[in-house]
């Protein structure tokens, strides 16, 4: 969460008839607002929560100080801005013996199971799930904006839940969470330490994606994911299909190709904003790439016009 979060803010439940949480051995009943699907507390008790589960998903992010969690046997330690995923009837508990602060989620999940891609869901929504920077970096923003969206919906105003506003921004969260999923399961990740190294290559290639001309080494990029270069070089053709430096030049001639529409460009001025190093440079990889050169190329493109 960004530190200038104004936390200070009135977080009072909308409805004051429903305050309490119970909790009957392990099984918390959770009290939501007649007719509602959504609750969201805003915690900041010092002592932790004992072991328990529930129907309703639960999402947590702190915003003071860290959180303790164990959840399905797992423990996870939430930084500030960290979000925490449980799945539903999933055992979990709270450690804290520190003063802070946290938004608590809580969202009955029945309905979404009607959607046609809810199977996309199913294995993200298997075991708790942590999101930050590092773990999702292509979605944690997008995920984090929406939830607190969702919290100041909620505490909008006094005596009504604007439910509408938050679950549309709720199902954008599902949404994104299956398009990331669908993405991620054309690679076969079976393991943590996998899908790690997956989102490792996936920044690397948006970085390349977009510093194309400048000068990428192949020890820069092995440092860029913290492997050794023998290592990188296996990963990254494991993960793209092709060496480093294939797809680096491929990437600077899509780029070129591009400029070269552009007539006011000189085709020299053309393989410098890619990354070659030199005239003779651009026209060898061009032609190797492509089968002719950058002014037949170009040519080519004058004549269709």
């Amino acid at each position: 969460m960004n530190a200038d979060y104004d936390i200070e803010k009135s977080y009072n439940q909308p409805l004051k008839e429903f305050v309490k949480r119970y909790l009957t051995d392990e099984v918390e009943d959770v009290d939501f607002a007649p007719q509602s699907n959504v609750r969201v507390w805003y915690n900041f008790q010092v002592e932790g929560y004992p072991p328990h589960r529930h129907q309703p998903i639960e999402v947590v992010i702190p915003v003071e100080n860290g959180y303790k969690y164990i959840a399905g046997g797992r423990k996870f330690n939430l930084n500030v801005g960290d979000i925490l995923i449980i799945p539903s009837n999933t055992i979990h508990e709270v450690e804290c013996d520190t003063e802070g602060k946290r938004f608590i989620y809580l969202f009955e999940m029945n309905f979404v199971k009607d959607f046609y891609n809810y199977n996309d869901l199913e294995s993200f929504l298997s075991e708790p799930r942590l999101l930050n920077q590092k773990t999702y970096p292509d979605i944690y923003k997008k995920i984090y904006n929406l939830l607190i969206n969702i919290a100041d919906s909620y505490f909008m105003q006094m005596g009504k839940i604007n439910e509408l506003s938050i679950f549309a921004d709720f199902m954008k969260i599902m949404s994104i969470i299956a398009q990331e999923e669908n993405e991620t399961n054309t690679i076969k990740i079976y393991n943590e330490k996998q899908r790690e190294n997956f989102y490792k290559f996936k920044s690397l290639i948006s970085y390349v994606n977009s510093h194309y001309m400048d000068d990428i080494s192949l020890e820069y990029a092995a440092a860029y994911v913290g492997f050794s270069k023998f290592h990188f070089s296996r990963l990254f053709k494991e993960f793209t299909d092709s060496s480093f430096y294939d797809y680096l030049c491929n990437r600077r001639i899509s780029a070129a190709k591009t400029f070269l529409e552009d007539e006011s460009i000189s085709i020299t001025e053309v393989g410098k904003r890619c990354g070659f190093t030199n005239q003779s440079t651009f026209t060898r990889s061009f032609s190797s790439h492509c089968g002719i050169t950058p002014s037949k190329y170009r040519q080519q493109i004058r004549l269709r016009r």
